[in-house]
């Protein structure tokens, strides 16, 4: 047996791979070589819009123009998706991401608006700001030819409002310049009520016999309707006022629907009566089931609606009055029902109705914490079975939620605290106050933050005719292009 090398046995064995008899690469047979994909050619590198030439350059920064304003679907595609996004928030986040989606926005408000659900919080950018005339002004029993040179309703914005609108403490008519409209129309006329982005006036009276003519106008497009005069019999003195809009009414109208309903006392007891705008006419007059004083018709606070009823705070509960739902002025039947409170509440300054972002009809006071003085809103809800108000009446007081108001600290009770209005949108308590408790002025309360604003300094005690003001969603969203432009 030879002796086994091992130099030797490796060299052997790599030999019988390496053979001439027996190729390393083999040839390929046709059917192998049609099967195997064909080679790829080099990419060159991509050219910069510079480097390319003049034809191609225009195309490419085409290209980049879609892809900067985010897409190149159709602008009726875009809307299509923004009124289909969860809601109205979201909707400004797309019209803040570049300008086409912006342009998109503003064009189609109307009907995003329309097909957005509500928003289910307080929104900050909807608040404008507060309607009112300086001193007491004309009433109905002193208003007079020698009138005319009173002064017109003057607006004062919020923070946010301010921007929006770009006035300071400006006459009404200035809003209105260049709408067809005299500059002597909104003299002696006085703010009665606002609702979603519409303000309304109840115009001046030459003397104590005329009617009283109401004009529902938008402070932010410049749009005015003068509505038929209610003279004779049917001339309301003391009333309170209520405005919905077509997205209060059910079934929901368009966005220039609205109704404007009025409960007063015409010949010893208490009527209601509503104008259509959808008709362009009075409905008749309807007997109340609840009958109201004189003396808190003159003193009725601010309304509040919700799901296409309109809420008034009486001494002794809320006041719930449902329109008509037919067109027919001439069916005047109306659901009016008393929601009462737990404990009665006589002062009607110091009273307010709102509505919660979950839709909770709730009522408000404020008052004062004991050992450091701290003012602060009390709000207790009301239980309404679904819509049918003859169900609602308001929770126990034990159950009230406080909000604490730390930049407000009183020096002592302040008898002319005045609860002026409540702002839905955004969820503010507009209040005034006289200087007794140690501040004085015009302030706006913000009761999700618990912040306060004040809105003019040793002003608004002595405001007698005081409507805030905040926008639709038509107008903001289309006012978002505007902004932008300033």
């Amino acid at each position: 047996m030879a002796n086994h090398i091992p130099g030797q046995a490796a060299t052997h064995s790599r030999s019988r791979f390496c053979s001439s008899s027996i190729p390393l690469f083999p040839p390929l047979s046709p059917r192998r070589l049609a099967t195997m994909p064909k080679p790829q050619r080099r990419r060159r590198h991509p050219l910069s819009p510079d480097q390319l030439p003049c034809g191609k350059r225009k195309r490419q920064r085409a290209h980049d123009r879609c892809a900067v304003n985010g897409t190149p679907l159709p602008d009726d595609a875009l809307a299509g998706i923004f009124a289909r996004l969860p809601g109205g928030a979201d909707v400004v986040r797309c019209a803040a991401a570049c300008a086409r989606w912006r342009r998109v926005v503003a064009t189609r408000a109307a009907a995003l608006s329309r097909s957005l659900p509500p928003p289910g919080r307080f929104l900050r950018h909807l608040a404008v700001g507060v309607f009112h005339q300086e001193g007491d002004g004309p009433t109905a029993r002193t208003r007079s030819a020698a009138a005319v040179s009173s002064p017109q309703p003057r607006f004062l914005p919020v923070a946010s409002g301010s921007r929006l609108v770009g006035l300071h403490h400006s006459c009404i008519g200035t809003l209105f310049h260049g709408a067809g409209l005299s500059g002597g129309f909104f003299d002696c006329s006085r703010p009665v009520a606002s609702r979603n982005g519409r303000l309304v006036l109840e115009l001046q009276r030459q003397s104590h016999g005329d009617g009283v003519t109401f004009c529902v106008c938008n402070p932010m497009t410049g749009d005015a309707q003068v509505l038929p005069p209610l003279s004779g019999k049917d001339k309301p003195e003391d009333y309170g006022c209520a405005l919905l809009t077509g997205d209060d009414l059910l079934p929901r109208r368009g966005a220039k629907s609205f109704r404007l309903l009025l409960i007063y006392n015409p010949r010893g007891f208490t009527a209601l009566r509503c104008y259509s705008s959808d008709t362009g006419r009075w409905g008749a007059e309807a007997r109340s089931a609840v009958e109201v004083s004189t003396w808190e018709l003159r003193r009725i606070g601010p309304a509040v609606v919700r799901r296409g009823v309109a809420f008034w705070p009486l001494d002794h509960g809320a006041l719930g009055v449902r329109p008509a739902a037919a067109d027919d002025p001439e069916q005047a039947a109306m659901d009016a029902h008393l929601l009462p409170y737990d404990v009665h509440h006589r002062w009607p300054e110091k009273r307010l109705l709102g509505v919660s972002p979950d839709d909770r009809l709730f009522f408000i006071y404020f008052g004062i914490r004991g050992g450091d003085y701290i003012l602060m809103a009390k709000i207790s809800y009301f239980d309404i079975d679904g819509d049918d108000i003859r169900t609602g009446r308001k929770e126990n007081s034990s159950f009230e939620e406080a909000v604490l108001m730390h930049q407000m600290k009183m020096t002592s009770q302040d008898g002319t605290l005045k609860l002026r209005w409540f702002g839905e949108k955004r969820g503010l308590v507009l209040f005034t106050m006289g200087g007794s408790g140690g501040h004085s002025g015009t302030f706006a309360l913000n009761l999700r933050e618990g912040t306060v604003e004040k809105l003019a300094d040793g002003e608004g005690h002595s405001w007698r005719n005081f409507v805030g003001f905040e926008m639709d969603w038509a107008t903001y969203l289309a006012s978002l292009a505007h902004a932008e432009e300033n």
